[in-house]
């Protein structure tokens, strides 16, 4: 029943790391507004109440997105022009310029139609304003940004700790991962050493990518995250079925889990590092940005440990087993993960 249920929930997420980013440039002078916004075409087309064809849907989902309203010090800008284009094959940018108020240091843009996209759809913004460039984040819970002449340092660094966060929670890839490596239990300092595996390894990988030592397309990197966390899934089922005959055999693989989980912590982290580089950081703002985008991700990681691992031991003392539920779970999971491969593999066709 479980794997039946992961199989049909699995379209909606198997593609979130495909499907839940786009990327806008904005540039913001006294008097002017302009943008041009990316998205992935399909996602694009979430907007189009009825899809006759691609293209009457496309121009149908324009219009949704025109209604974004762009204020200065608080009076609406005009909308002067809007366009439609194909690129990179599979994207489609919308470009848009506002005629704004000649007064005022603050902008406000709201972007209602974020919250009609994927869960946990994510805007970044690269945003050009009064000679300087930063980053901001929009999503379908918070679809607005603001920008201020002089940004904050403190203010930019607390928005990409809360994307790092938020990736965690919304890549229901990494979630099944972290979970799996979670079923099989463990001794605190155990699950201490997996994890601090997993963190090592990733922020090794997320450094050299994002200072673009080493780079992986996400045509690679994503159906490797998927087939990670089958293996995770498949080595909790050999363990429980071989601890049939042996209970030490469950302790033995929690004991070198924290190899596997190093060697799959480098394939995540080439994926946060993907994430990360659609903001097209400047080269003065990547360390800094880089760091506060880790310890999101791992304050994530520490959240989800502190709230399962607990629960896990509950339901363990109330059944009177050691690990309750754990194949049916791992089934769970290992469905999960052989349906986003499939998926993943067939989008690169």
């Amino acid at each position: 029943m479980l794997v039946t249920t992961a199989v049909a929930l699995a379209p909606a997420t198997g593609r979130a790391h495909a499907l839940r980013l786009s990327r806008g440039e904005w540039s913001m002078e006294q008097g002017r507004v302009e943008a041009h916004l990316t998205f992935l075409r399909e996602e694009l087309l979430l907007l189009a109440a009825e899809r006759v064809d691609e293209g009457t849907a496309e121009r149908a989902a324009l219009e949704r997105v025109v209604v974004s309203d762009v204020r200065l010090a608080g009076q609406r800008c005009e909308l002067q022009e809007s366009g439609l284009h194909s690129v990179e094959g599979d994207g489609s940018r919308i470009d848009l310029r506002w005629r704004c108020p000649p007064s005022g240091a603050l902008w406000t843009v709201q972007l209602p139609f974020l919250s009609e996209l994927s869960p946990g759809h994510t805007h970044l913004a690269r945003v050009t304003a009064e000679g300087q460039t930063v980053e901001r984040v929009a999503r379908g819970s918070l679809p607005s940004f603001e920008v201020e002449a002089r940004p904050s340092v403190f203010h930019a660094l607390g928005r990409f700790f809360r994307l790092g966060v938020e990736h965690i929670f919304t890549g229901y890839d990494h979630l099944a991962f972290l979970l799996g490596l979670l079923l099989l239990g463990g001794t605190v300092s155990q699950l201490a050493g997996i994890v601090s595996s997993f963190t090592l390894a990733h922020s090794v990988t997320l450094t050299v990518a994002a200072l673009g030592v080493v780079s992986l397309p996400s045509a690679v990197v994503e159906p490797a995250i998927a087939a990670s966390v089958v293996a995770v899934a498949a080595e909790n089922l050999w363990a429980l079925r071989r601890s049939a005959d042996s209970p030490a055999r469950v302790a033995e693989a929690i004991g070198r889990r924290w190899r596997l989980t190093f060697c799959f912590g480098l394939v995540h982290g080439f994926g946060f590092a993907n994430a990360l580089r659609e903001l097209e950081l400047p080269r003065a703002a990547l360390a800094a940005g880089l760091v506060s985008f880790n310890l999101g991700v791992e304050t994530g990681q520490l959240l989800l440990v502190l709230a399962t691992v607990p629960l896990l031991r509950a339901l363990g003392r109330l059944s009177g087993a050691g690990r309750p539920g754990a194949p049916a779970l791992s089934w769970s999971i290992a469905g999960l993960g052989l349906v986003w491969f499939g998926q993943r593999i067939a989008g690169l066709g």
